[in-house]
């Protein structure tokens, strides 16, 4: 608590440096003296006041009084906290707002400081800039948690997504308690090992009788000795994964836990970083990696192509669809180098044409279909969701429980891209006329090619795909599939033929060929 208060106390004059910093370089910029300028009127260096305004040094009163007298401004306006117009957008995003000041720039090899002292540079530049970047947010409709994600996804793909540290503690807390990696850890183990080594009790219960909680998958009450709430329609794997989820906080010593899940509501990046962790320890505790390497090794050996052997491991390893394949763009990258890869969850409502990207990890960068665009149809050529269509037909007429896999090679119109992607849907448990369909999309370059031998396999279709129907050149006769009318593309070609037509008279009217 004591260190904390210490970190805390230390922010604050942190934050108070670079306050000062920003007003004094604004009212010496609103006066129109440079730093030359200035260290005349005050018998200050140039360059000490270069200091103070960086946000490097905080000077003492007598100097703050020299300050305010060479600017001609009261001791008070330049000392206080409060800042206004512009400058008080800067204060709001670095000091007071939960975005920034709880980010780990260290994380990026950036430090707070050197974020601070790019802003006080051009304060008035910085707060446009802010200004900016808020409207956007505004107008595609981002709040604070989709700042957090799209910054632990940038973190993810700086490592590739795999982290050796995580894995290595995963695998010595198994060998520790003697755990067979495979197959993984039973149920009764992972009920032992929290009661005996984390003092969490676990039970299985009706959520329903509490309406507001019926979605959630778990509900964790702390105390002096912890519960775990398992609901009950959840399938054994899914509870497995709750529990090896705790583990995971208690042993990476993360105190302050999700109390549910899903949780939709973060309060810090930190929070993110602590849960992503956390799953992170459980997939790997789960499916171990070198097991796994060896079983994808013969998967991608074989000349055909079999989903029902990917169903297979599934049910062996004892997880969900979203855990394999999750797990996979962990294991890919960390030991067989394929890197340029996507892992994305999309969630369709039964009876409705609409389809929503819930999840994304898009490590090349690969032009793909994004989240932001929410009120576009995605290709329905492309398989994750082509897949959730079909599940939605075959559940009209068969089993609701049903599960399907394919793969495809899918071209991309726009990027000329090739995709492989696995993709499995199936329908959610807790909540009902929604299916879901995870997907593993390898990019198509000749180390896959050497590495994935069924990727010829002509069981496997090719289709040519874009992004949305709103941005789709072809016409109706052209794709059977189309469910909306293509007017973003239809938009951006009639500008293009006005921008030719207008560069075309300037090229006429300078060579005298047009008169007006």
């Amino acid at each position: 608590m004591k260190k904390k208060q210490e970190l805390t106390a230390n922010a604050g004059k942190l934050n108070i440096r670079y306050i000062f910093g920003m007003k004094l370089r604004n009212f010496r910029q609103e006066k129109g003296y440079g730093l030359k300028e200035l260290a005349a009127l005050t018998g200050l260096s140039a360059s000490y006041i270069n200091e103070i305004e960086k946000g490097k040094k905080y000077p003492k009163a007598e100097k703050i009084m020299l300050l305010a007298e060479g600017l001609d401004v009261n001791y008070d306006d330049l000392v206080s906290i409060s800042m206004t117009g512009r400058l008080g957008q800067i204060s709001e995003l670095f000091f007071s707002s939960s975005v920034l000041g709880s980010f780990p720039f260290q994380l990026f090899g950036i430090t707070f400081e050197n974020v601070m002292e790019l802003f006080t540079a051009a304060p008035k530049k910085a707060a446009a800039l802010i200004s900016t970047l808020m409207e956007i947010s505004r107008a595609y409709d981002m709040n604070v948690e989709h700042f957090f994600l799209a910054s632990l996804r940038a973190y993810q793909e700086m490592h590739n997504n795999y982290f050796e540290d995580v894995e290595e503690l995963a695998d010595q807390f198994a060998t520790e308690r003697q755990w067979n990696r495979f197959p993984p850890p039973t149920r009764e183990e992972l009920i032992e090992t929290l009661v005996q080594l984390h003092q969490v009790e676990v039970r299985v219960t009706d959520f329903t009788k509490i309406p507001e909680l019926a979605g959630q998958r778990y509900i964790f009450l702390p105390g002096k000795t912890s519960q775990l709430l398992l609901n009950d329609q959840l399938s054994p794997s899914q509870h497995v994964y709750s529990m090896a989820l705790q583990i995971g906080y208690s042993e990476l010593k993360i105190r302050k836990q999700l109390r549910t899940s899903p949780w939709k509501k973060f309060n810090s990046f930190d929070q993110v970083m602590d849960n992503f962790r956390a799953s992170y320890f459980a997939g790997a505790l789960m499916i171990n990696r070198f097991q796994v390497e060896e079983e994808v090794q013969k998967i991608f050996q074989s000349a055909s192509w079999n989903g029902e052997a990917v169903l297979s491991l599934l049910r062996r390893h004892e997880v969900t669809p979203e855990t394999f394949l999750h797990r996979l763009s962990q294991i890919l990258p960390g030991l067989f180098n394929i890197n340029e890869l996507h892992y994305l969850r999309f969630e369709h409502f039964v009876g409705k044409n609409e389809i929503r990207l819930t999840k994304e990890l898009n490590m090349p960068r690969t032009l793909v279909p994004s989240g932001v665009r929410l009120k576009e149809h995605y290709c329905r050529r492309w398989l994750p969701v082509s897949l959730l269509k079909d599940l939605e037909v075959k559940q009209q007429n068969s089993d609701s429980n049903k599960m399907l896999i394919r793969a495809q090679r899918a071209q991309f119109m726009e990027s000329g891209d090739e995709v492989l992607f696995i993709s499995i849907a199936h329908p959610l448990r807790l909540q009902t006329k929604i299916n879901r369909c995870v997907s593993l999309g390898l990019r198509v370059d000749s180390a896959l090619i050497e590495k994935v031998k069924f990727l010829n396999d002509p069981q496997i279709p090719v289709k040519e795909v874009n992004q949305t129907c709103e941005r789709c050149p072809l016409a109706e006769s052209e794709c059977a599939e189309r469910t909306a009318p293509p007017v973003v593309f239809t938009h951006e070609e009639q500008e293009d033929q006005l921008n030719q037509t207008l560069e075309q008279l300037v090229v006429e009217y300078r060579e005298k060929k047009l008169r007006i």
